[in-house]
């Protein structure tokens, strides 16, 4: 990823591979929902000045040059699931503050801010070594069967890859939109806040709507979230990694790529798998998004798998 399909998604929406599909949820009861990880307390860096970002060809008429270094609200999980904006804004997560949120107004704006980067960096049959231009990006989204607004629901990236995209796209001369050269800005201060050593993470989240309600869009925030603290916390992604490589059978992993791979992600980019496995597995409540169904095995081993990467994962027991 209020609680039937066709009340959530227009005809023909979601046909085909975006990760947030949705099928009917199987007979078992769902997993119950686990509370994000405890707080981490760190001191809070002092803010530190946003480098100016490049000249791009144009800019959002509504939206003033000083306004794409605006400095982000620390929130906490409940603050940024009751926030709204009528503009994109950068929050940072109170429990993990390497974890900054991209809140956008629709749907549309979160695509046309995050879908070439998603297009990089794993979606499945396209390039990893330069940026689509938009008509090429306009036809990725049409062979999936998708819109801009339904490619993804929510997206998440590593400072390292969004700095890739940004890179690439200045190599080859591709103009930015107003919405990407607005995620650069947002990636230029969320860097300047922490250690450049320290790794960032970006993850996105769009306002309610005809295609996403209240419930499935605070699923879609968790899932995300748990992205970011597997890119932010090594302890917590080492013993995912282990768990994945030691824990489950071929047979489950290959479950996983399966599933991941009808929702168009590249399955043989392994770092991308586990990470959505844990996501799914530990932070997806919501059965429209995630069942042992979706996986094709039965509910006792799927919950065998959930428990395996549970147990003795950092922040969470």
């Amino acid at each position: 990823m209020a609680l039937a399909v066709a009340g959530l998604l227009a005809a023909g929406g979601v046909a085909g591979g975006v990760w947030w599909s949705w099928v009917a949820p199987a007979t078992e009861p769902p997993a119950a929902a686990l509370p994000p990880p405890p707080p981490v307390t760190a001191t809070l860096p002092p803010p530190v000045a946003a480098t100016p970002p490049p000249a791009v060809a144009a800019q959002p008429a509504e939206q003033a040059p000083s306004r794409l270094a605006r400095m982000p609200v620390l929130m906490d999980l409940p603050g940024i699931l009751a926030h709204r904006s009528s503009a994109p804004t950068m929050l940072r997560l109170a429990e993990e503050t390497a974890v900054f949120v991209l809140d956008f107004p629709s749907l549309d704006q979160q695509g046309a801010a995050l879908n070439r980067v998603a297009a990089l960096v794993e979606k499945a049959g396209l390039p990893r070594d330069r940026v689509l231009t938009p008509a090429e990006m306009a036809a990725a989204i049409a062979r999936a069967g998708d819109t801009p607004a339904t490619y993804y629901y929510g997206h998440n990236y590593r400072g390292a890859e969004l700095e890739r995209f940004f890179a690439l796209a200045a190599r080859d001369g591709l103009a930015l939109s107003p919405d990407e050269a607005w995620v650069e800005a947002q990636l230029r201060l969320a860097r300047g806040l922490l250690p450049r050593e320290r790794e960032i993470a970006l993850v996105s989240i769009a306002a309610p709507g005809p295609l996403m309600d209240e419930a499935a869009r605070a699923s879609v925030l968790r899932h995300e979230l748990s992205h970011g603290y597997f890119a932010t916390r090594p302890a917590y992604a080492e013993h995912i990694r282990r768990v994945w490589r030691e824990g489950f059978t071929e047979a489950e992993r290959e479950a996983f790529r399966q599933f991941l791979a009808r929702e168009h992600y590249d399955r043989s980019n392994e770092e991308v798998m586990l990470d959505e496995a844990q996501a799914y597995l530990l932070h997806t409540p919501d059965p429209r998004f995630f069942s042992a169904a979706h996986l094709g095995l039965p509910a006792a081993q799927v919950e065998r798998m959930r428990a395996l990467m549970r147990r003795g994962a950092p922040g969470l027991e």
